[in-house]
Formats: structure tokens, sequence, C-alpha cells
């Protein structure tokens, strides 16, 4: 019995370091790069991002919140302008989540990439949490805005991000023409909240939480009711549909597939199901999401549809 107990002991204070160690390095890694890193990572590229930030209130009175994104030339091709593919980030995330895409020569040659932090993310007022899944679409707004003359508008959300992308297809049913949701989380109550994260919202603890992480914190307590929030609007979606995810994604449920098809009554829906993979696609799956998103383009410039990929 003093064996147990002291094993689990231990146990305790080996747990207790590791949680104190993951809060120390959270504060000194935010995940994010300033303007300047993003232009020397991609300074030897012959097409290279440029970073923009622009101004957002939602009424007279609302405070204003500046949004970072970056995005490559709008350039044509055959003397047609590319399609926009936008990416989404999810949380604790930023737009560098997506750099590997910028580098991808035959995305390149086919599109338009924009990479955007969302509302309290990167360098988009950072630490300045915003848990309305509603609101955060509105400020992206201006994005959808900016490419409204794009011969097709992609999204791609990746998990929280995917709640973002969804809403900016409901409040753009004429201009969002393809939607894919990677690892995503939309249904209410679909994905796993660990226990902590309720001990970390306390009063006492909340404050000495670094900023990256309280953000992803207040998000995933609030994201239930902000997913009810936009639950009667899902038939508003017009845009066509793909989703990627794991079935063994303990975090965000494969559940929220079935959930998404159910709900999408008024758009075409296909689905990636990837039987090895946990919730980490984008950072181990980036080739397969890369031919994906070629396929689409190709189907864009009216060219021969690539069905192997896809599960039913």
């Amino acid at each position: 019995m003093k064996r147990f107990f002291r094993l689990l002991g231990w146990t305790l204070v080996i747990v207790v370091i590791l949680a104190a160690g993951a809060v120390v390095i959270a504060w000194v890694l935010d995940f994010r790069q300033t303007d300047q890193e993003l232009i020397a990572e991609f300074r030897r590229q012959s097409v290279r991002p440029t970073v923009h930030r622009y101004q957002v209130s939602l009424s007279d009175s609302a405070p204003t919140r500046t949004i970072r994104f970056m995005e490559t030339p709008a350039r044509s091709r055959s003397g047609e302008r590319l399609p926009v593919v936008l990416f989404v980030h999810g949380a604790p995330s930023s737009l560098s989540f997506f750099n590997g895409f910028f580098k991808d020569t035959a995305l390149l040659d086919r599109a338009q990439l924009v990479a955007v932090d969302r509302p309290g993310y990167g360098y988009s007022d950072f630490g300045r949490v915003e848990t309305s899944i509603i609101r955060q679409a509105q400020f992206l707004q201006p994005l959808i805005d900016r490419y409204r003359n794009a011969p097709q508008l992609i999204i791609v959300g990746s998990s929280y991000g995917g709640s973002v992308s969804a809403r900016l297809a409901m409040n753009n049913p004429g201009r969002v023409d393809h939607v894919v949701f990677v690892s995503s989380a939309l249904g209410p109550g679909l994905e796993r909240t660990y226990p902590i994260s309720y001990l970390v919202d306390s009063p006492l603890l909340h404050w000495g939480i670094p900023p990256l992480l309280r953000l992803a914190n207040d998000e995933k307590l609030a994201h239930y009711q902000a997913l009810r929030a936009i639950l009667p609007d899902w038939d508003r979606i017009r845009a066509k549909i793909t989703m990627l995810h794991g079935q063994r994604d303990e975090l965000v449920y494969p559940t929220n597939v079935s959930f998404a098809q159910q709900h999408l009554v008024n758009a075409p829906v296909k689905q990636f199901l990837l039987p090895e993979s946990r919730h980490d696609i984008v950072m181990n799956k980036r080739e397969y999401i890369a031919s994906i998103l070629l396929d689409i383009l190709t189907n864009v410039q009216g060219k021969p549809d690539v069905k192997a990929l896809v599960r039913r």
C-alpha cells in the first residue's frame, strides 16, 4: 500500500511539473510570426505573399478590431483571374499554420492563396478574445468582400476555423463556392472538453494562463452555445462541401461529419475519412489536402474530375 501511494505521489508530481512546463512554454511560444518573419520565410520564392491589415467595427459604438491576413498576388492564368483559397485556422494557432501551402508551387500556380489570423490570434489583436462564431464571421466578412470578383472562392477551415467558415458560407451563399472542412468542430457537443478546461477558467487561475491558451480555452468553453446560435442557419449554405476527418480524432469527434451531412440540406457533400488519422491532418497530411484542393481547382477550370480520393 505504501508503494502504491508513493507511486501515486510521484505521478502527481510529474503531472504538475509537465503542466507547469507547458504553461511556461506557452508564455514563451505564441505560435505566431511577425510580418518581418513571414517576409523572410518566403523571400526565396518566385510567388511571395504580402501581409496586410484592416480595421472593422460591427457598429458605430462598437470597438474597432484589427485583422491581419496574408495573400499571394492576384494573377491570371490563360487570361482568367485565378480562384481564391482562403485558409481559416483553429485554436491555438495563427495564419502561420498554413505556411506549407504557401510554398506549394502547384497550388500557387492555380490559385491566389489567403490566410487570416482569426480575432484574438496572431496579430489580430492578440489576446483579445471573441467567443461568438457569428461575430468572428462578421469580423472576417471584409475578406469575402475583398475577393468578390474572383471567379471562385474556396474556404478551408481547420478545427474551430471550420465553425467560422461555416458561418461565412451561411452569410454568403452567392459568394462562397466551396468549403473544405478539415477536422472541423461543427455540431454542438461533438468535441472533447477536458476537466482541466474548467479549472483553468476559475478566477484564481484564469489570468495566470498565457494569452494563447486562455484564448483557446475561452473559445472551447463557449463553443457549445456558439454552435447552437448558428444551428438554424445550416440550410443557408449553398456552397459545395468537402469534409476531411480522422476516424481516430479524439478531440473533435468524427460524428461531426454525419452532423454536417444531416444539416447541409442544400449543399452537395463529399467526405474524406482517414482511418489512421487523429486531429492532426493539416500538420501530417498537408500534401493530401493539397491534392484535394488541386482537384477542386481543376474542376473549377472545367477539367476532368479526379474521384479516386473520395471515400463515401
